[in-house]
């Protein structure tokens, strides 16, 4: 895995996709995603994001406290998220800034069957050991049922909960740290 510039991964299907750090540039390329999952979502009955929280300022802002990283297929924009070393919004007194936090894991339409969110995972999990870190920290509202599973699925174990904006949220940690 190479963390500068960008790198490879492959998904357990086999497909290779690129990742690159995003720039300032790719802030539409972002936002377009984020209110894609946003639409899924409110489709699919999950109260999570909400499409018109991804203004152009908002998703600017995120480049200014985290990292952000796209996955491409080709020229082919099909994944992000974004990592950031504190959280203590989320996290409160359980805010570790030896962690990374990851967020907006984003996966495109045409490419959510070929396991790439778990992929984008796994590649956060590596650059947190590379980078030093005690390891890799996210969360998703706690009533989303099938979020939880996946993420327990994909080896976090829940360490608390928090509640923000009157929802109520589950902390996870990836099983390898700390």
């Amino acid at each position: 895995m190479t963390t500068q510039g960008s790198s490879e991964i492959r998904t357990e299907t086999g497909k290779a996709f690129r990742v690159r750090k995003a720039q300032p540039q790719d802030a539409e390329i972002i936002r377009s995603m984020l209110v894609e999952a946003a639409q899924w979502m409110i489709a699919s009955g999950i109260r999570q994001w909400n499409p018109d929280q991804f203004t152009p300022e908002e998703v600017l802002s995120y480049f200014k406290v985290r990292s952000l990283y796209l996955a491409f297929d080709g020229e082919v924009p099909a994944g992000m998220f974004t990592l950031q070393s504190t959280d203590p919004d989320y996290w409160g007194p359980l805010n570790d800034d030896g962690f990374y936090y990851l967020h907006r894991l984003t996966v495109s339409q045409p490419y959510r069957s070929q396991r790439l969110g778990a992929a984008l995972v796994k590649w956060a999990v590596d650059k947190s050991r590379i980078d030093d870190k005690k390891g890799l920290r996210l969360d998703c509202r706690a009533t989303n049922d099938k979020l939880n599973s996946y993420y327990q699925g994909l080896g976090f174990r829940r360490v608390g909960s928090s509640e923000l904006n009157n929802s109520l949220y589950t902390l996870y940690q990836h099983h390898e740290c700390g």
